[in-house]
């Protein structure tokens, strides 16, 4: 598995296929694997460019608290590294997040902009429920397995728990058998938390496609209207009944209206 070093501590990352780069941004806690849906589908069409962030998988863990800008600057540093001058970025949850930080911060790297299950952060934002937040709170020492369970019902619908249990057995063994500390979950807790690009999102520039389910019990949907009203020329799409892993759930209709948004002449 290759890494690099060049954003300041080991980053582990894939490329796969040729093309046009596409670079994907996982969310909190995971790592590159949980685009297990998407890679075969992308890689046909593009160069496509996973990676764990600081603090999940493989990667290295440098001291917390992390912030958004600076998890953007990490994946700045991945295409400086790749010799990539410019890519399209998706990021979901948490990584849409930092996806923002990357076309904001870095606005010169970011061809085409895709925004799944996330929030502009900040006063603009609506926040999850309390009893959301709780099921995301990892302690040192603590049952990881109850702890990922806990996280289920808010990820997913109960229609697909009870009809496709291979995926959430199969989501649960992923997430255990990372390394990922639970610091490292900490520190990109504090990220999420501590984002806020909501007064700054008329700045993005790149064309911009802002994509959630309409059944996100995690982070509202109404996150992503806020966004789309703010990124000028945004395109937003609502898939009916998708919870917050739309891309694994609902991986079909995700893969479609990314590739017809990327693919658009």
């Amino acid at each position: 598995m290759p890494f690099t070093d060049a954003p300041g501590f080991r980053m582990a990352y894939e490329v796969r296929g040729t093309g046009f780069p596409l670079l994907l941004i996982n969310g909190l806690g995971s790592d590159r694997r949980e685009w297990l849906a998407q890679v075969p589908a992308f890689e046909r069409h593009f160069r496509v460019i996973v990676f764990d962030n600081r603090g999940s998988g493989e990667s290295g863990s440098p001291p917390g608290p992390y912030t958004t800008a600076e998890m953007a600057d990490d994946a700045a540093g991945l295409f400086s590294f790749l010799g990539v001058e410019r890519a399209h970025v998706l990021g979901t949850s948490l990584g849409g997040m930092i996806a923002q930080e990357v076309a904001l911060r870095h606005p010169e790297r970011v061809e085409r902009l895709v925004l799944a299950c996330t929030s502009p952060g900040g006063n603009v934002s609506a926040r999850p429920s309390p009893e959301a937040l709780a099921a995301f709170i990892r302690t040192s020492g603590g049952d990881r397995e109850a702890e990922l369970r806990r996280m289920i019902p808010f990820l997913y619908t109960e229609r697909f728990r009870r009809e496709d249990p291979e995926e959430i057995e199969a989501f649960v063994a992923r997430r255990l058998s990372s390394p990922a500390s639970a610091e490292g979950y900490a520190a990109q807790l504090a990220a999420a938390v501590g984002h806020a690009a909501g007064d700054r999102l008329k700045g993005i520039r790149a064309l911009t496609l802002v994509i959630a389910g309409t059944a996100d019990l995690l982070v509202p949907p109404v996150n992503s209207e806020r966004i789309a009203e703010r990124i000028p020329g945004a395109k937003l799409v609502l898939l009916p009944g998708a919870p917050h892993r739309l891309f694994a759930e609902n991986a079909e209709a995700f893969n479609r209206e990314v590739l017809s948004f990327l693919l658009k002449a």
